[in-house]
């Protein structure tokens, strides 16, 4: 299997590399790709994840191959969005391969160290092993549910986006990605600092969801603008 999609590749005037957050699939940007039709946007899954049967999930590696994609397909540089543990890789990638980046969207992560405010770098992720199609459908519906979401097309397309998260084996549903790479890639990022901790001259645009603001969360906010003062911050 591929370990990128293309959206909009007929547009050719801005690009953007979109990194999914952990146990998800380059496919959760096809809604920002619709959303941006004048953007040619390339997602790329992480390793051990949407099939892809990764020896090495190091962050190293993972830098590699997202600048092999890039080679790939003749692109010198591009913006970069990353979601969740992607804000961290999208970073990581600019300390290594800075001139092949434009711009940086970090998407509910990557503003904190991450091992300094939740450290249980020891509780392993375990997936689900789901036995019946009916239980694997009624528990996505409920996950839809909780959402909230007005739009109805809004609430088809996450139900079929989770879905296809489990692939059928036998007679069992598994999820896509290996336990063994959610776990490296949850552990490092606890246990590595790969923030930005000098300021850089490219546009910086933080976007978090609305979440509780307590004392932590502003701590987080306070040394992320210390680091990154001329970043863009959105809710």
């Amino acid at each position: 299997m591929r370990n990128y999609i293309q959206y909009n590749a007929d547009q050719h005037k801005e690009v953007m590399i979109a990194i999914p957050a952990l146990g998800e699939r380059k496919e959760m940007y096809a809604a920002l790709a619709h959303a941006l039709p004048e953007v040619h946007i390339v997602a790329i899954d992480l390793p051990g994840h949407n099939g892809l049967l990764d020896a090495d999930f190091s962050f190293q590696s993972y830098n590699k191959t997202i600048k092999a994609v890039m080679n790939a397909l003749n692109m010198t540089a591009s913006h970069f969005v990353g979601n969740s543990i992607g804000a961290w890789v999208i970073q990581h990638f600019y300390t290594n391969y800075p001139s092949a980046v434009k711009s940086l969207t970090l998407l509910d992560g990557g503003h904190y160290f991450h091992g300094l405010y939740e450290p249980d770098v020891d509780i392993d992720i375990q997936l689900p092993i789901i036995e019946r199609l009916e239980d694997l459908q009624e528990a996505v519906r409920e996950e839809v549910r909780n959402m909230k979401l007005a739009c109805a097309d809004d609430q088809q397309y996450l139900y079929d986006y989770f879905i296809e998260n489990f692939v059928k084996e036998g007679t069992i549903y598994r999820h896509h990605s290996m336990e063994q790479a959610l776990n490296y890639l949850a552990k490092a990022v606890n246990r590595h600092n790969y923030c930005l901790e000098q300021e850089i001259s490219l546009p910086v645009l933080l976007l978090l969801a609305d979440q509780q603001q307590d004392a932590i969360f502003h701590q987080k906010i306070t040394k992320f603008q210390d680091r990154q003062p001329a970043a863009i911050r959105k809710r």
